[in-house]
């Protein structure tokens, strides 16, 4: 066992979706891995973050930890393809909590969001990995000031420092995943870029 396995060992506690869990492992579903998922949660508490608009549905596992950190908390959420939207849907609901879900079946790159701005308390983006920059700049309005910005996969389980790309589609992908990961370590905004999972970069709304 490496220092990152025992890191991620210590970080990893009980399930309380291993149903969601284990049908995202058998359909091969991309979710937050369970370090950078404890992590997550752990910020929730910290802020005491009841409002998050999350860039990226899936199949809800994510949606469904978030919620479960405080009863009163609520989800926006957003997700372009239609059977795992359905699944999300279908998992708030066995799990009684659609009543504090929005869920959006839409396109976050060209979706109308009718919503105040400053109005959530952390905005969470976990979809196309090239589009983190286009996601920050159209929906970190809607971040209250001081609130959370919490981006997943920033570094492409190790893609975004590999020099030896050939593929024209994933050299891309690099590319524009770097690009964001340098702009945020160079904005004003304080950030911390977070050795979890596949790497989950802070970002808080405050300007320094």
């Amino acid at each position: 066992m490496d220092l990152a396995q025992y890191v991620k060992t210590l970080n990893t506690g009980h399930e309380s979706y291993p149903d969601i869990l284990s049908y995202a492992v058998e359909k091969n579903v991309p979710v937050i891995d369970s370090d950078a998922l404890a992590a997550l949660k752990h910020l929730i508490r910290i802020k005491a973050a009841k409002t998050y608009l999350e860039i990226g549905t899936a199949i809800g596992y994510s949606g469904l930890h978030m919620l479960s950190v405080y009863d009163d908390s609520r989800l926006i959420t957003i997700e372009k393809d239609e059977a795992s939207y359905e699944t999300a849907v279908e998992n708030f609901s066995k799990y009684k909590v659609g009543s504090r879900v929005d869920a959006h079946l839409d396109d976050a790159k060209t979706i109308d969001l009718n919503l105040d701005e400053a109005s959530v308390d952390m905005l969470f983006i976990d979809a196309s990995k090239g589009n983190n920059q286009l996601f920050f700049d159209k929906f970190s309005p809607f971040v209250k000031e001081d609130g959370l910005i919490v981006v997943d996969n920033i570094l492409l389980r190790g893609l975004v420092i590999d020099d030896g790309i050939t593929g024209r589609n994933k050299r891309k992908l690099k590319e524009k995943v770097d690009a964001f990961n340098q702009n945020m370590s160079k904005s004003n905004y304080p950030t911390s870029f977070l050795p979890v999972g596949d790497g989950l970069l802070v970002i808080s709304k405050s300007q320094v």
